[in-house]
């Protein structure tokens, strides 16, 4: 058992399952033989930028990003579907949606937020989610942070921390548990706040520290100082978690519907030089899973596109926000989605 506890350990960060043989026969649309040689830094760069026109691809840091992601080879631990959807059925479907404008006075929704140097996007995206739902649900009379801390590091069944963990167990953790206030590092008004600083350096803001990775923090079942309510007591439960069906418009009407979601994808070295446009993956190698929440969609220039939220800070896509192609399940984005209800 041992073994087998520390294989599993060994395996796990934000990104999950190495690509299997459908993904690729979708994805490799660019020049196949090139796959043989992977291009990387650079290179990869240049070739983005010449060989498709959906987006800009702009170099950075990638191993400062990989730290942000799941570990290679985690398994993409997501349940038979709950909600079964006629993907025909796209009646009552708008041809652009954005849950930013459609519940303005639901300012989570349109916050991106830093995750720092820790895998922990699949507790982000959740957490993310979790108040954006909380808030149009309760007609914006809920609008508090709930705590992605709290999640990271107190739901034994969720993964493994700042190593990985799985959006779905997340997800039950808000209904059979439940999640405290938190928000931003440093956040004074809340149970807690996420207590790993940013890290690296992003305009007009605050230099913390170097990205050179960090451990899990632990788990506590106390409030920071100060803040008035005990930890029991600011507990917030869920009364449903699910999962959808590998189908857009189950998704769509899920967000309709309830508002922002997290699906998981896995991540190649070009979606980390994403500058703006719509992400289709071109070239380059496999990096990890990673979890993200699904605010809408739209189209341009007749191609269909998914509006996205990361946690990699502001300076990041447009604006801490991505595009990425949508319908034709790129990077597994429409097959491991997750949510719940308040």
């Amino acid at each position: 058992m041992k073994l087998l506890v520390a294989a599993l350990i060994a395996s796990f960060s934000c990104v999950f399952t190495t690509p299997n043989r459908n993904e690729f026969s979708t994805l490799n649309t660019a020049n196949p033989s090139l796959h043989k040689q992977l291009l990387t830094g650079m290179e990869l760069v240049d070739y983005v930028n010449n060989n498709q026109q959906l987006f800009e691809a702009s170099y950075t840091d990638a191993n400062e990003l990989r730290k942000k992601l799941m570990k290679p080879h985690y398994d993409r631990r997501i349940g038979k579907p709950q909600l079964q959807e006629n993907e025909e059925d796209t009646a009552g479907i708008p041809e652009s949606f954005d849950a930013r404008t459609q519940w303005p006075h639901c300012p989570s929704i349109s916050l991106i937020r830093d995750q720092a140097d820790c895998g922990s996007c699949w507790a982000f995206a959740v957490g993310e989610s979790i108040s954006d739902r909380v808030c149009i649900a309760t007609d914006a009379n809920k609008t508090a942070e709930f705590s992605v801390e709290d999640i990271l590091t107190c739901c034994d069944e969720c993964g493994f921390g700042c190593d990985g963990g799985f959006p779905d167990a997340a997800w039950e953790y808000f209904v059979s548990t439940g999640v405290v206030t938190g928000g931003l590092y440093g956040t004074k008004n809340a149970c807690r706040p996420y207590e790993i600083s940013p890290c690296g350096n992003h305009p007009n803001e605050t230099f913390y520290r170097n990205c050179t990775g960090v451990s899990t923090p632990s788990c506590k079942t106390s409030c920071q100082k100060g803040y008035p309510v005990s930890y029991k007591d600011d507990k917030t439960r869920g009364r449903k978690s699910y999962n959808l069906a590998n189908s857009v418009s189950a998704i769509q009407k899920d967000i309709l519907k309830h508002g922002p979601l997290v699906a998981t994808f896995s991540v190649y070295e070009d979606f980390m030089y994403y500058k703006k446009g719509i992400y289709r993956y071109t070239h380059g190698g496999y990096e990890g899973g990673h979890a993200v929440r699904i605010l809408g969609w739209g189209v341009e220039n007749n191609v269909k596109y998914w509006i996205i939220a990361n946690s990699w800070n502001t300076d990041w896509g447009e604006d801490g926000f991505f595009r990425m192609v949508r319908g034709i399940n790129d990077c597994g984005i429409e097959e491991s989605v997750s949510a719940g209800l308040y």
